[in-house]
């Protein structure tokens, strides 16, 4: 077993390999080859042509997409290198769903204070670590309690202004000076990341590979897929999130990836992290980590 260091981790030591820069690779793929790719994901997801791009910049191999003309089941890309097959791809986020669906419908919230508010004061609503939503046919009354709560604060005589009204659980208003067109704005909502662990990052990075019920399911695709099309590579491009339960497996220092042990399920070839922080990680089976460069 590892002896963990007593000491906090230096960021700044024990990096992994540094591999070649954004810019460099970009240089050794033809003008025609980017043409060709940026042609072919023009009109597709955001997250598969940043994917694609990256892929196709970093391995040489052109991309292409396999699961357009209702094939539902297919694998998301090929790689391809003078026209033959070279690997297969399945691009996903680790942002949480609940997180995404709770984000999108905070602002609906706030309207609908807003629809009810007849306070009179101008509040900011601020939305603490824990927050959470309930399901959309519960909305309304969520609504009507803040609304509630807000109206009884500005009429209450003798409150400290500056201080924080509790409207609910893990939720704040603040009194704002400011008048704008809505009465009560949203201020801030915290990204609901779990408190870090002292595990090590791979072996956080590990479990969650292995327990993840979106990650079982592109490992399935990407078994039967190699079977169909063949392949000896297999990789998995994963969009990493700042915020929701996966937060805290933002890849922030290339000092992470010889912190602890990592394993990754087969048939996973290559393994690539992009948390939009200035770095790529890419596991491969057979040289392990390195990180490349995108903003020098």
């Amino acid at each position: 077993m590892e002896v963990m260091p007593t000491r906090p981790r230096n960021l700044m030591e024990d990096w992994c390999r540094e591999g070649i820069t954004l810019a460099t690779a970009a240089d050794s793929v033809s003008p025609a080859a980017h043409r060709e790719r940026e042609a072919e994901f023009g009109q597709s997801d955001a997250d598969e042509a940043r994917a694609a791009a990256y892929l196709h910049i970093f391995t040489g191999n052109l991309p292409r997409l396999e699961d357009k003309n209702g094939r539902q089941k297919a694998v998301d890309l090929t790689l391809h290198d003078a026209g033959q097959l070279t690997g297969i791809a399945e691009v996903t986020s680790t942002l949480d769903g609940n997180f995404q669906r709770n984000s999108a419908q905070l602002r609906r919230l706030v309207e609908a204070i807003n629809l009810r508010y007849n306070g009179s004061d101008f509040w900011a609503l601020g939305f603490e670590h824990g927050w959470t939503l309930p399901p959309n046919r519960d909305l309304s009354a969520l609504s009507e309690h803040l609304c509630a709560q807000l109206i009884s604060a500005s009429e209450t005589p003798g409150v400290d202004i500056d201080a924080p009204v509790k409207l609910a659980e893990n939720v704040l208003g603040y009194r704002v000076a400011a008048q704008s067109p809505e009465q009560v704005r949203l201020s801030s909502w915290n990204a609901n990341i779990p408190d870090s662990s002292e595990d090590p990052y791979l072996d956080r990075l590990s479990t969650y590979l292995s327990t993840s019920d979106l990650i079982t399911k592109k490992v399935e695709k990407l078994i039967a897929e190699k079977i169909r099309l063949r392949s000896n590579r297999q990789h998995l491009y994963l969009l990493m999130a700042s915020m929701g339960d996966s937060g805290g497996l933002l890849p922030i220092s290339p000092s992470f990836f010889t912190w602890g042990s990592f394993s990754c399920p087969e048939p996973i070839t290559d393994l690539w992290l992009d948390g939009g922080t200035g770095e790529i990680y890419h596991w491969n089976m057979y040289d392990g980590w390195v990180f490349h460069r995108v903003n020098g």
